[in-house]
């Protein structure tokens, strides 16, 4: 008797948010407001407004900004350079669609929360943003970088820095360190980005210079010159790009612990530069394809990260020993840099040998152990941040951005289509992007 009453009388299970529950809810709100186009779409494009009320819904970036980051200032035979506003993929595709949109998500709605109220006086804040692959933490930092950009930033931005000791271009001896090695056209287009992107910024009148530098017998820079110099000369001048580079990130630390600017970091894929090699000949200027093999010429002559001297300056970005600025990385299993002794694979495709053999990618995604050792004491203390897979409501408003895009059919709005896409893809972000060209 007592349990015929607990069936009769027991409470209905709460409905679950679906697609058909969100698309009546906003189909409501959008005719009480009419500033909102779409449920799937906000019209806040400015980042630092951005909360809980934005969450799931997609914004359009101002098409000039991606423009600044390197987009259009990269030539032809630099397309693959790593300066641009995020993923190169996704900018392409965003030029496809002739609009720039990010979704708002939860990892950079709590960054920008705290960064609103944060005090930056205190030294350095440091964000990590970790998550398994393809779940979305460069585009989380495409984001960030508006919003720094935005808020009057100087805005520093390394993407995917691991191609610096992958798939670098041409090199040459230091004439600082010998027995070094200087990334000279990375550098050189380096600067040229980091100049568009933040023109007004470096020509305040306090950015100045603290100390002589001298670049030849002929050549030098006195103290107290327009920091803008040193940037014009590693543009102008290939031999001396990566020189002026580290001199800019040291001046740009000093000018920050003096209040004249306020800098914020951006790197995808910081756990390259903790790793126990590069591919960075000493002898060869030019990067060059595989297959190499642990005795071969080329892999011998390989430097260690702290044997780049751009490289090594990276890392002093990212200690907290000055104020005014904020630093935002990601760990990233796709940019650990394996042993050529376990992965000999042409052109260092290392996941060619787990395809063909069937082996399960089983690395842990987790900072300490994408760090290491050395990543972890040069970032502790910093904040983690979790990057998750897409939500049901996420991912059924990227389809239906897509579609109004026409970037995929009709066909998968329907019931039946967004529930195949939600399983063949287990809502990750990365996949979503790569089977939509088959959808």
């Amino acid at each position: 008797m007592l349990s015929s009453r607990i069936l009769k009388f027991s409470v209905k299970p709460a409905s679950r948010l679906t697609f058909e529950n969100i698309l009546t809810r906003h189909s409501s709100v959008a005719a009480a407001n009419s500033l909102e186009e779409t449920y799937f779409r906000t019209t806040e494009a400015n980042p630092a407004n951005h909360g809980l009320n934005h969450l799931g819904r997609i914004y359009t970036v101002d098409q000039e900004v991606p423009k600044l980051f390197g987009k259009e200032l990269n030539p032809k035979e630099n397309h693959k350079a790593n300066n641009y506003f995020g993923p190169r993929e996704w900018v392409d595709r965003c030029s496809v669609f002739r609009e720039t949109g990010i979704m708002v998500r939860n990892p950079a709605v709590q960054i920008i929360n705290c960064l609103n109220n944060w005090d930056l006086e205190k030294p350095a804040l440091r964000f990590m943003l970790y998550g398994r692959p393809g779940c979305g933490k460069s585009i989380t930092l495409s984001h960030l970088t508006h919003y720094g950009h935005s808020q009057g930033f100087i805005t520093m931005t390394f993407s995917q820095v691991k191609k610096w000791m992958t798939r670098y271009y041409e090199v040459a001896p230091s004439t600082y360190r010998p027995g070094h090695v200087d990334h000279i056209m990375n550098s050189n287009i380096f600067l040229k980005n980091f100049k568009q992107a933040n023109l007004k910024l470096l020509s305040e009148p306090g950015m100045k210079t603290h100390k002589e530098y001298v670049w030849s017998a002929r050549e030098k820079t006195p103290a107290g010159s327009p920091l803008m110099e040193i940037i014009d000369m590693g543009c102008e001048r290939l031999a001396f790009a990566a020189d002026a580079l580290n001199i800019v990130i040291r001046e740009l630390k000093i000018n920050c612990n003096e209040g004249n600017c306020k800098l914020m970091v951006v790197c995808d894929g910081v756990n390259s530069l903790f790793s126990e090699q590069t591919l960075v000949n000493k002898e060869r200027k030019e990067w060059k394809n595989g297959p190499w093999t642990p005795d071969s010429t080329w892999i011998k002559n390989c430097a260690k990260v702290d044997e780049c001297t751009v490289l090594r300056n990276f890392k002093k970005l990212f200690k907290n020993d000055y104020k005014n600025a904020v630093i935002v990385a990601s760990a990233c299993v796709g940019a650990k840099i394996f042993q050529i002794e376990e992965k000999p694979d042409p052109g260092h495709r290392w996941y060619i040998s787990r395809e063909r053999q069937m082996v399960p990618n089983l690395d842990s995604h987790l900072p300490f152990n994408l760090l290491g050792e050395e990543g972890w004491r040069l970032f502790d203390p910093f904040v983690p941040v979790e990057v998750e897979n897409y939500s049901e409501a996420e991912l059924d408003a990227m389809i239906s951005y897509y579609i109004e895009r026409k970037w995929i059919k009709e066909e998968a709005g329907s019931r039946g289509g967004r529930q195949e896409i939600h399983f063949l893809t287990g809502r990750n972000p990365g996949d979503f992007f790569s089977f939509s060209n088959s959808f």
